[in-house]
């Protein structure tokens, strides 16, 4: 990773130096739980609506929520939160954040406006805020050039609001596609090459201690909604059992996180002259995490309503899915670490499809039961599994 040799001597006032690290800050914690209330907003859009329909209008929510939130991370990752202008950014974007997620429930009903205007504040905002702030900064190209990405794509955004649902899941998804698209690709213009480098000083190991923390916030949701469901419902032998089993699903999922995947991340970022890359699979890979965190969370709320209610295509896609989503999601990430897929994730994919399909005729209880039993299985796994060495591909620059 390289600078510049005069980068030090000109480097903006709210820009910390590239030899500077830091902790995460108490203000970015403050910031990362309005994440708490938007990823249960999530949830329960998609429970209001357990169908082909209210799957994709959720993922598409989802996608351009965690846009938001990990580009703010990415953006703050460089700056000094202890200047004030800083600190008024984060509040600033935190109060976009609420509103944009409480409008998430009616994003594609009355209140798709407030969303876009929550959304837009936020993108267009922490951009516009980072072009002045890198000016001189070898980075500031590159913020210019994403400053006219968001402004690019922010006329779909609107244009979704004046259209009835249908129409706005479409522009809305294309917008996401080309959001994520221009992240991937380094935010290029007709005319002038990305500027930005996967060569870019990124403090890996902030950023890897802001994913784990949002990963425990998403998780931290999967637990209010098991509560708050069981709560609501009268109190009943097979509604404790549902509980129980999908409490345990939850602290599989926080074992396979916390004993195996992220071990390989640290040691890769320790171990690779390349942290950047190592940081970037695991943003997509958190991505896809929180997605099959909400599905998994949707299916467990489900079962405590009717457990012994029975399955459909939409319910089984979630009891089933979100496990596999989350497991395939780590899988890649090691794979990419490491070079080799661990057998233990590839077993519990298969044995997820031949129990979703073995249990379409049983009741809700069961599959989720079905389900939790593989996470665990995956959870011993990993606890017997000796530590894996990491790929010499991601030391290449």
């Amino acid at each position: 990773m390289t600078v510049a040799g005069n980068d030090r001597t000109r480097l903006p006032s709210l820009v910390r130096p590239r030899e500077v690290a830091r902790a995460v800050t108490p203000l970015e914690l403050f910031f990362d739980l309005v994440y708490v209330f938007t990823v249960s907003q999530l949830a329960r859009h998609l429970f209001d609506s357990v169908d082909a329909r209210g799957m994709a209008e959720t993922l598409v929510l989802t996608l351009a929520v965690m846009y938001a939130w990990f580009m703010t991370v990415w953006t703050s990752n460089w700056l000094d939160a202890d200047r004030q202008p800083v600190r008024l950014l984060l509040l600033g974007l935190m109060f976009a954040s609420l509103v944009m997620a409480t409008a998430i429930s009616e994003a594609f009903g009355d209140r798709a406006g407030l969303f876009v205007a929550g959304y837009l504040a936020i993108q267009i905002g922490r951009t516009a805020f980072a072009v002045v702030a890198f000016r001189g900064h070898r980075l500031h190209m590159h913020f210019t050039n994403a400053l006219a990405w968001e402004v690019g794509t922010a006329p779909i955004w609107i244009a979704g609001v004046a259209t009835g649902s249908s129409a706005r899941l479409v522009l809305w998804t294309v917008a996401v596609l080309i959001t994520y698209g221009g992240v991937i690709a380094g935010h290029p213009l007709p005319g002038r090459k990305s500027p930005f480098s996967s060569d870019s000083q990124i403090y890996a190991e902030h950023l890897l201690e802001r994913f784990r923390l949002f990963f425990l916030i998403a998780l931290g949701e999967t637990v209010l909604t098991l509560g708050n469901a069981f709560a609501g419902e009268p109190v009943a032998a097979d509604r404790l059992l549902v509980l129980a089993v999908a409490f345990t699903g939850s602290v599989a999922l926080w074992w396979c996180y916390f004993h195996r995947a992220e071990e390989v991340g640290v040691r890769a970022v320790q171990e690779t002259d390349n942290p950047s890359r190592i940081v970037a699979v695991g943003n997509y890979t958190l991505i896809l995490m929180v997605i099959g965190i909400i599905a998994i969370a949707v299916g467990d709320e489900l079962a405590i309503v009717d457990p012994g209610g029975s399955t459909n295509f939409a319910v089984t896609v979630l009891v089933f899915g979100g496990p596999a989503i989350f497991l395939l999601s780590q899988m890649g990430f090691m794979r990419r670490a490491t070079g080799r897929a661990p057998t233990s994730r590839i077993l519990a994919c298969i044995a997820l499809v031949i129990l979703a399909i073995a249990t379409a005729s049983f009741s809700l209880l069961a599959a989720i039961t079905a389900a939790t039993a593989v996470l665990v299985a995956v959870a011993v796994a990993d606890t017997r599994a000796e530590p894996e060495p990491i790929s010499p591909r991601m030391a290449a620059p």
